[in-house]
């Protein structure tokens, strides 16, 4: 997607997407949202059908930019149908709920991506246990921000 938008010269492109590839390596497997299978009824083309889909809860500890950011992300593979070619079984949709996790971090992540009510509530030795790295990077809110269109500028885009 960097390659594409940097092509298309959309600089708000390269920024978000830059910025997801950064918080995604940091965050890897263990910081990603809980996800369960469903199956739910959904009207299409004034046909009630059954559809798998993916559950998506949010994480209690986590920033809510980071979610924000996903929310995004996940919508480019529907957006951006001249990159991502499907190959295989369609799809399973993304269904984000307001189930929150309260399942326990990882260890090793900066302290932005954290909700600061969270690390504020964990006794000393909890923090410790966290083992917090000594770097953060900077967090933005794409709050604003549409991939779908084209040269988005920058200024929507907040630094938190």
């Amino acid at each position: 997607m960097i390659r594409i938008c940097r092509s298309r010269h959309d600089e708000a492109g390269v920024a978000f997407w830059s910025h997801t590839l950064d918080v995604t390596d940091i965050l890897q497997d263990a910081g990603q949202s809980d996800e369960e299978d469903a199956t739910v009824d959904v009207e299409i083309e004034g046909v009630m059908m059954k559809q798998d889909v993916k559950m998506v809860s949010r994480l209690y500890w986590r920033k809510p930019d980071i979610e924000a950011l996903y929310i995004i992300a996940d919508k480019a593979p529907g957006v951006e149908a001249g990159i991502f070619h499907r190959a295989g079984a369609p799809r399973i949709p993304r269904i984000r709920t307001d189930k929150v996790s309260h399942r326990e971090p990882p260890r090793g992540l900066p302290r932005c991506f954290f909700r600061e009510e969270y690390l504020s509530a964990l006794m000393p030795y909890e923090l410790e246990e966290l083992e917090l790295v000594d770097y953060n990077i900077d967090m933005y809110d794409f709050q604003n921000y549409n991939p779908n269109a084209e040269n988005d500028d920058l200024q929507d885009m907040d630094t938190t």
